[in-house]
């Protein structure tokens, strides 16, 4: 079984390859703009690795601030690249899992395995890795609250044994300090280690390292970070599913992290605009202007996960809005005839002037999508007469 070291306090360079100089001259002139691109290692060469379909030469390799050597990294593990400029040396490759942690319970039922507490799928499982062995997770969302798995690694990384897992934060509760992420982990925290705890919300997505006590099933949160695409200063790129599309079009979010708006000048790759749909999985470039992200090329993937029918996980309404509290973020309206609970949370979108402290009585059009038995509003917009 190969193991992973994670090598504290050592920074990796890698030689540069390929593209040489003209007349020997070996200043390269960085472009102002910066790039962020997310997504999956889908090839490694001695010195780069290809991610999104662009080739990255880098300086360093870390995850939680701790170098690691290049040559562990493998396929299909999610990376974030930071670089001025695509194929130029200085780009710096952070490891980013969705969990790490202890694996459990293998092959309970067949081809599946738990880890901290999340019960996960996996076809392609090593053979190698055994039930207690630290693993690196590396998935993107599917519906309804759950992962796809894309690789599993075994590796050796005991900071003080902390473990890790990213998702949707649901069933926040600030008076016990607890919420959940995915279907059954229950996270415990202080909101004191977020620096604006009003962004620690229901619907926003979390990465929590800290403790995970398997008796109980509790992860204690020794740091959290908050993540979305809002972030990027310059241009960003990412790979991921399609967890809502706007009925007109106007408007898609990608691995529920955030809402991309389309633009007249948005450009398609193997596709057009009528393959946006719910569940495709996509690479999108984009920019940010204000406070809205810009998609400026969504490039479709061959894949689609076809493990669930992400159709029936949304939800469109037309109706008059009554019983809104304030405090849990919910309002009735009827959806198919009956009375409906709709959660807002933190990627819920309203137009046309309206807030949560406007919305009783008012005739909405509600579009949104279902997590967990919940009806989770994605855009509230005034009805049309």
């Amino acid at each position: 079984m190969k193991r992973y070291a994670m090598i504290p306090l050592l920074t990796l360079t890698l030689t540069a390859c390929g593209g040489g100089s003209d007349g020997g001259n070996n200043t390269t002139t960085q472009p102002a703009t910066s790039m962020s691109v997310e997504g999956k290692i889908e090839q490694i060469s001695a010195n780069s690795v290809t991610v999104n379909g662009h080739q990255y030469q880098a300086n360093k390799v870390q995850y939680r601030g701790f170098a690691i050597d290049p040559v562990q990294l493998q396929t299909n593990m999610m990376v974030n690249v930071s670089t001025a400029a695509r194929a130029q040396t200085g780009a710096h490759i952070e490891l980013e899992p969705t969990f790490t942690g202890r694996i459990e319970k293998i092959g309970e039922p067949k081809d599946t395995f738990t880890i901290n507490g999340i019960e996960l799928s996996f076809a392609a499982l090593s053979p190698g890795i055994q039930n207690g062995d630290w693993v690196m997770v590396s998935s993107l969302p599917s519906a309804n609250d759950s992962y796809k798995v894309l690789s599993v690694i075994s590796f050796d990384f005991d900071q003080d044994g902390l473990a890790e897992a990213e998702g949707r934060i649901s069933s926040i509760d600030f008076n016990n300090g607890t919420f959940k992420i995915g279907k059954s982990l229950t996270v415990l925290f202080d909101q004191n280690l977020v620096n604006n705890p009003k962004k620690l919300r229901n619907g926003t997505w979390v990465e929590v390292i800290g403790g995970y006590n398997e008796d109980n099933g509790v992860l204690t949160a020794e740091k959290i970070k908050l993540k979305n695409y809002n972030d990027v200063h310059g241009e960003g790129e990412i790979e991921g599913v399609v967890t809502w599309v706007a009925t007109d079009k106007s408007a898609f979010e990608v691995n529920y992290r955030g809402t991309f708006d389309i633009h007249p000048s948005t450009k398609y790759d193997d596709g057009d605009k009528s393959s946006l749909r719910i569940g495709a999985e996509v690479e999108v470039d984009y920019i940010k202007k204000g406070d809205k992200l810009i998609a400026k090329e969504i490039e479709f993937e061959d894949d689609v996960d076809f493990d669930f029918d992400w159709d029936a996980f949304e939800f469109e309404t037309e109706g008059t809005a009554s019983s809104v509290n304030v405090d849990d973020e919910t309002f009735i309206i009827k959806v198919k005839g009956k009375e409906q609970t709709i959660y807002i949370d933190a990627q819920t979108r309203f137009d046309d002037g309206l807030t949560i402290d406007t919305l009783e009585g008012e005739r909405l059009d509600v579009e949104g999508v279902i997590i967990s038995g919940d009806y989770v509003a994605r855009e509230i917009e005034r009805e049309d007469d």
